[in-house]
């Protein structure tokens, strides 16, 4: 890809996690360098989303013109073998309805944050490992502010953060929960990154934190098991790719459902000219809804639907689990370039010993199981919704790189801001903060902005005074137009840095 004067560009989801990036990056580092350093540093700047006991996907490209998926997903136990399992039932208040999340040993599964960290730096990066954990130890030792975003995301989650004892050592600050501006850090997590740096890369999976969450496990009445470690593999994929708009749209296959359903909504929005935020872009959104959501309760035709038109399109199916999920972007001088999308769901509740990370809670969303709670599919990869997405042009340039948070809103709110780039013509600002829409069979939701005189008579609306983070936060790079844009929805941090000669 032509990135003749760019210096760099990043888009993250916090302020600290930009400072990182930019600092590997001005030290001579590549997009993978400051993608590691990033991503350890997101465990402590977004600690309620990203961690050590995460899972996601990563698309890459290299200089050479090598475009990957890497999925570091979490993977099921391979038996069920616990009898009665031990899940703890957990209600969250989200304003509109009050949902309930399952937690405890019973609830994880394999992360794949550490795989992903370790065959970056065997793979691609210039820069040791030792180096790369510096900035995130810093942060864990020091402390950082907590922003509005991270002390409302915290709040959200409360009941689940401090459901023992481990976690309110970690969460509350002189006995009440913390909050923008009170400083937090992780100081075992410091410890963790430096026998990390120190030990084989396999050491994670291999060794005493394999062994330390083990334990917790078996005491627990849950089903993971060091075997279930000792097996874990990243997995490389080839992207999932469909055209829009002249533009090949490069995204994440199965077991991410997101690429899929991208595709689908993309494909029913007609190509017609149409005011942003009119009735008639509306209706078009809606349309568009309607010929997808069929598919978001049903993978196994979503799967049929795709497959008929790219054979390749096939992997083994489990059940989809949304959580709560950061994403940043990173392109270098050369032509390097990441998008990378996390998650730890809402957490396990459960803080691996001697590290001050949160594990997932992957297997405590009953909603998502069609069969129960415990229905899980042993030994296989989670289906998600994340999205890391790039966009390339007619010559096979990196034009966009994209992804958000937003559990089953991701692959929509991506989709909406490549209408509005592409279809709709405004620039990258407007495009990632115009108001959106979210629908599905029940409610309409609808940021407020559009052309709305009453409620639909099929389905109830609910409005958004402001733009909110559950539509997201598409964090966008615009190689072609020379600019890095973070979603304000989730407090974004962005820079495109441009070579002085140029």
């Amino acid at each position: 890809m032509s990135t003749s004067n760019l210096k760099y560009a990043f888009a993250t989801g916090h302020e600290k996690t930009s400072e990182v990036a930019e600092t590997i990056l001005q030290s001579g580092g590549n997009a993978f360098d400051a993608a590691v350093a990033a991503y350890l540093a997101s465990f402590v700047t977004e600690p309620v989303m990203a961690s050590a006991g995460a899972g996601g996907f990563a698309q890459i490209l290299n200089e050479k013109g090598e475009n990957l998926i890497l999925d570091f997903f979490c993977q099921t136990p391979k038996k069920h073998l616990s009898i009665t399992p031990n899940y703890n039932e957990v209600p969250v208040d989200f304003g509109e309805n009050i949902e309930t999340f399952y937690t405890g040993a019973a609830s994880m599964a394999v992360p794949g944050a550490m795989a992903l960290i370790s065959y970056l730096v065997k793979n691609y990066c210039s820069i040791p490992i030792v180096e790369l954990v510096k900035p995130a130890q810093t942060f864990a030792k020091s402390g950082i502010k907590y922003t509005p975003f991270q002390a409302k995301d915290t709040l959200l989650l409360s009941n689940i953060l401090l459901q023992n004892e481990d976690g309110k050592k970690r969460f509350l600050k002189n006995g009440k929960l913390i909050t923008t501006g009170d400083s937090f850090a992780l100081p075992q997590y410091a410890d963790f990154l430096e026998s990390f740096a120190r030990e084989k890369d396999d050491w994670f999976y291999r060794g005493e934190i394999a062994k330390s969450i083990t334990n917790f496990s078996i005491e627990n009445n849950g089903s993971i098991r060091y075997e279930d470690f000792e097996n874990y593999n990243l997995i490389i994929r080839k992207p999932y790719q469909f055209n829009f708009q002249n533009k090949l749209i490069s995204t994440v296959p199965l077991p991410s459902l997101g690429g899929a359903l991208m595709k689908v909504f993309l494909d029913n929005f007609d190509n017609k000219n149409t005011n942003a935020l009119s009735k008639e872009h509306l209706e078009l959104l809606r349309k568009a809804f309607a010929s997808a959501i069929p598919y978001t309760s049903d993978s196994k035709k979503l799967f049929e639907n795709i497959n008929l038109q790219d054979e390749s399109y096939q992997d083994q199916f489990s059940n989809r689990v949304p959580g709560g999920t950061s994403h940043f972007n990173i392109v270098d001088k050369k032509g390097n370039a990441l998008a990378l999308s996390t998650s730890i769901g809402v957490g396990s509740g459960y803080f691996i010993e001697g590290t001050d990370m949160h594990m997932n809670n992957m297997l405590g969303e009953p909603a998502l199981m069609p069969n129960g709670l415990d229905s899980w599919k042993p030994n296989v990869r989670l289906n998600s919704m994340m999205s890391p997405t790039f966009c390339f042009d007619k010559q096979n340039n990196l034009e966009l790189s994209i992804g958000t948070g937003g559990s089953t809103r991701i692959p929509f709110s991506i989709s909406q801001v490549l209408i509005n780039r592409y279809l709709l013509n405004l620039n990258l600002d407007q495009s990632i903060h115009l108001p959106r829409v979210y629908e599905n069979e029940d409610v309409l939701y609808v940021e407020d902005g559009f052309e709305l005189i009453s409620n639909p008579k099929d389905k109830p609306i609910k409005i958004w005074p402001e733009l909110d983070l559950v539509f997201g936060g598409t964090h966008t790079i615009d190689l072609k137009n020379k600019i890095a844009i973070g979603d304000s929805r989730r407090e974004g941090s962005a820079k495109f840095v441009l070579n002085p000669s140029n």
